[in-house]
């Protein structure tokens, strides 16, 4: 099976990388990034003859020719760029898989459904660790239930470091645009870093603050579980983080109307985003990532409420990576494999909880030391 890593050298691609080096199914992994120089340098500390190519996202034919000969394409790009790759994945013939869309764009991705479906192609929306695990966990839950009812989703951190641990243009996104949950059959917009709520996830990570934030599992979630009414997410960011996103918000620096200083036209979200992208990420710590999920309904005509959590840690020893880029490049590389094997419910571009069979996808998480554990609470 070859697979293409794309962005498989960036932040939460090397995780994936990583997955798919260590399994005997992939006989040909290529990481594809625009920084070559460090594309090589991380291919040479994986296991096996990984091959390296330069790519440009925004060359439609370059991209086609790069991956034309590719089962599949696990795309660890920033989810501005997944319509691109999904119309070049089209044209190329190739399955194709992200990291998620930030609601808005996975409502635009979605309606790509019937066009990879008539291709007999799979499209996975959102297959990281929320979106994706969280999705699994949700389909898992829903599974013990004859009817469902809520669906409450919570993630919490510990450790880490300090700055963004990931595309700073995503967390902004996260905490600037406005929050959408589903409550009551309809859905409701809300204001950012609303909904402040402390809760309490598994241990190390313990109690944690958290608020609503705008997220694929919203675009997918209500439509998918059929006579849902309640369903909504909160993140629990680091406060120094969250301290840092509220003075550049309150600074009016996430602003995105344009203004012209000296001769140059930009807007200050837009030199943010640029200025941040070229600051140093944090190097590899000890961080514990996690999530909640509670679900309930009706099951033998009784009300239930089963809740299945996670903590996941770093991988310092062998990989030199922090939770964040494990807990979300690992399981694109589990659904590449699943899916370049054909072991997916169907065809279409869509989430995760109607591709994949969440008892399978829990075990071969199980399988990497990732542990989802299940239980009936009330």
């Amino acid at each position: 099976m070859k697979i293409i890593s794309l962005g498989g050298c960036g932040a939460m691609g090397r995780a994936t990388s990583w997955e798919l080096a260590e399994n005997d199914a992939v006989d040909n992994l290529v990481i594809a990034d625009a920084d070559i120089n460090s594309a090589d340098e991380f291919a040479a500390e994986l296991p096996g003859d990984t091959a390296t190519t330069r790519i440009d996202v925004t060359d439609h034919e370059g991209l086609v020719e790069t991956i034309v000969d590719a089962d599949v394409v696990a795309n660890a790009l920033p989810y501005g760029f997944n319509v691109a790759v999904m119309e070049a994945c089209l044209d190329a013939k190739c399955h194709y898989l992200d990291l998620g869309g930030l609601y808005h764009k996975t409502q635009e991705q979605l309606e790509y459904d019937d066009r990879f479906a008539d291709a007999g192609l799979t499209a996975v929306l959102g297959i990281g660790a929320s979106p994706g695990l969280t999705n699994v966990a949700t389909a898992m839950a829903v599974s013990h239930l004859d009817e469902v009812e809520s669906i409450h989703i919570r993630t919490g951190a510990r450790g880490g470091g300090e700055g963004f641990a990931y595309s700073a243009k995503t967390i902004l996104d996260e905490l600037t645009m406005n929050p959408v949950v589903y409550e009551d059959g309809e859905y409701q917009t809300l204001d950012p870093l609303s909904g402040r709520e402390t809760y309490t996830m598994p241990s190390p990570v313990g109690e944690v603050e958290g608020f609503h934030s705008i997220h694929s599992e919203l675009a997918t979630m209500p439509n998918t579980f059929s006579g849902v009414n309640d369903v909504d997410f909160r993140v629990a960011f680091s406060p120094d983080l969250v301290n840092i996103c509220d003075v550049l918000i309150g600074l009016n620096l996430t602003d995105e109307e344009t203004v012209e200083y000296k001769n140059v036209e930009t807007s200050p979200r837009e030199f943010l985003d640029w200025h941040l992208d070229r600051q140093p990420k944090p190097g590899p710590t000890e961080e514990w990532k996690s999530f909640r999920v509670d679900v309930t309904g009706i099951e033998n005509g009784d009300h239930a409420k089963y809740r299945y959590s996670t903590v996941v840690e770093s991988r310092l020893d062998d990989w030199g990576l922090k939770a964040t880029a494990v807990w979300t490049g690992v399981p694109m590389g589990i659904a590449a494999v699943l899916v370049g094997q054909g072991d997916v419910i169907s065809a279409g571009a869509k989430p995760p909880e109607e591709l994949f069979d969440p008892k399978q996808f829990i075990e071969e998480l199980a399988d990497r030391e990732i542990i989802i554990e299940g239980e009936q609470i009330e």
